[in-house]
C-alpha cells in the first residue's frame, strides 16, 4: 500500500488556480509555483489548462461562480479575452487592453492585472541592468509588449523604437505612449546611427522552427542586454545568435519566473514584492472597465 504521508494531497478544500491557454504545453511557472504553495504549507495548487479560444469566454464565466479558485493566470491567446471578461482592471491593464492575472473576489468579481511589464523589469535587474536613460527596442506590440513597453518608459527609458507589422496596434501604442510618457522618444523603426542598449522580443517569432529571426542581431552591437518572452524553446534561435556575437541574453523563463512573487501577490498568498500594484479608483484599487469593451 502506497503510503501518503508527507505527500501534498489535493481534497476539496484545496483552493485551485488555473493557468489558462491554447496551447499551454511551453509554460513554466506551475512547477515553481506549486514548489511554492507546498514549501510554504499553502493548501493550494495552479493547473494549467487548455482552452479553445472560442470557448475562453464560458470558462470565465464559470470562473465567477467557482468557490474554491483563488483567480488565474492567463497565457497567450487569452490576454485580451480575459481584459473584456474583468469587471475591474489596473491602469496598466488598461492600457495594454489585456490582462495575464486575474483575482476572484468573495462576490464573485474578476479583478484583473497585467504584470508581464512587471516581470520583464524585475528579470532585467537581476542581469544588473538598468533601463534609465536607455535606448530601447521593441519587437511585437500586443499585450505583453505593450505592458514592457509602459514599464520601459515608466523605468525611464531614454527611447524606444518599435516594430510592429500591425499599423493600428503600433499607432496606437505610440500615441499613448506619447499621452502619458512625453518625455520619451518614440519611433516605429530603429534610428540609423543610435546604439540600442535594451532588445526585446514580445513577438511569437521564434516559437516554431523556421520563424525568421525578430531584428537582425549584427545590428545589435554593443547592447546591454538581448531579451525574449518566448518560453519554448528556452533558448531561442535569435538568443543563441546574441550569444554567438557575445551579447548578454534574457530568456523568457527568467521572466516567468520573475512573475512568481508579482502574481502571489496579486493573489493574496504573499506580501506585496517591492513593485507593488497600485490601480486607479475601484474595487481594490482598480479601475472598471468600460462598457464599451464589453
Amino acid at each position: 500500500m502506497v503510503s501518503l504521508k508527507r505527500k501534498r494531497v489535493v481534497t476539496g478544500k484545496t483552493v485551485f488556480i488555473p493557468l489558462v491557454g491554447h496551447p499551454v504545453e511551453q509554460v513554466k511557472s506551475p512547477g515553481p509555483m506549486n514548489s511554492w504553495f507546498a514549501e510554504h504549507g499553502v493548501d493550494a495548487v495552479i493547473v494549467p489548462m487548455d482552452i479553445r479560444p472560442e470557448k475562453v469566454a464560458a470558462f470565465f464565466d464559470v470562473l465567477r461562480g467557482t468557490e474554491n479558485c483563488a483567480g488565474c493566470s492567463v497565457t497567450m491567446p487569452h490576454k485580451q479575452a480575459a481584459f473584456v471578461a474583468c469587471d475591474e482592471v489596473s491602469e496598466r491593464a488598461r492600457r495594454a487592453r489585456a490582462v495575464n492575472t486575474i483575482r476572484r473576489s468573495p462576490s464573485g468579481k474578476l479583478i484583473g492585472d497585467m504584470t508581464d511589464g512587471m516581470a520583464f523589469i524585475a528579470a532585467l535587474e537581476g542581469h544588473g541592468v538598468r533601463v534609465r536613460d536607455c535606448n530601447a527596442l521593441l519587437i511585437g506590440a500586443g499585450g505583453a509588449g505593450t505592458a514592457i513597453a509602459f514599464e520601459l518608459a515608466s523605468e525611464g527609458a531614454s527611447s524606444l523604437a518599435i516594430i510592429e507589422p500591425d499599423q493600428m496596434r503600433r499607432s496606437a501604442l505610440k500615441a499613448e505612449l506619447n499621452r502619458y510618457h512625453p518625455d520619451l522618444e518614440v519611433f516605429d523603426r530603429v534610428v540609423a546611427g543610435r546604439k540600442i542598449d535594451i532588445a526585446v522580443n514580445a513577438s511569437p517569432l521564434g516559437m516554431n522552427s523556421g520563424d525568421p529571426l525578430p531584428f537582425p542581431v549584427a545590428e545589435l552591437a554593443g547592447a546591454l542586454i538581448v531579451a525574449d518572452a518566448v518560453t519554448k524553446p528556452v533558448i531561442t534561435p535569435w538568443l543563441k545568435e546574441a550569444e554567438r556575437h557575445g551579447l548578454k541574453v534574457q530568456n523568457g523563463e527568467e521572466m516567468a519566473v520573475a512573475q512568481l512573487p508579482i502574481q502571489l501577490s496579486y493573489l493574496r498568498f504573499m506580501k506585496p514584492p517591492s513593485r507593488s500594484a497600485n490601480g486607479a479608483a475601484g474595487e481594490d484599487g482598480l479601475s472598471v472597465v468600460p462598457e464599451a469593451v464589453k
